[in-house]
């Protein structure tokens, strides 16, 4: 079984579109070790991404204080 009878189904991308994107991909090897680099280079990027976008959320605080009592909540 090919790589395009496992990932596509017949109204995403046609096998002529598909073996033509796959033999543009850069690098040596091939087409299952070309197209399976391409995947991984592409699930970093994404990981890459939602880290640096937690890394830049912050978390609100809420003070709750009465005359005996003070208490921090957060989402944290």
């Amino acid at each position: 079984m090919s790589i395009w009878e496992d990932e596509w189904e017949d109204y995403e991308m046609d096998k002529a579109d598909f073996e033509c994107w796959l033999d543009s991909l850069e690098g040596e090897g091939t087409d299952e070790e070309k197209y399976n680099r391409y995947m991984k280079e592409q699930e970093d990027a994404r990981i890459d991404k939602e880290w640096e976008e937690r890394q830049s959320v912050e978390y609100p605080e809420w003070v709750i204080s009465t005359s005996k009592y003070t208490m921090t909540i957060s989402n944290n």
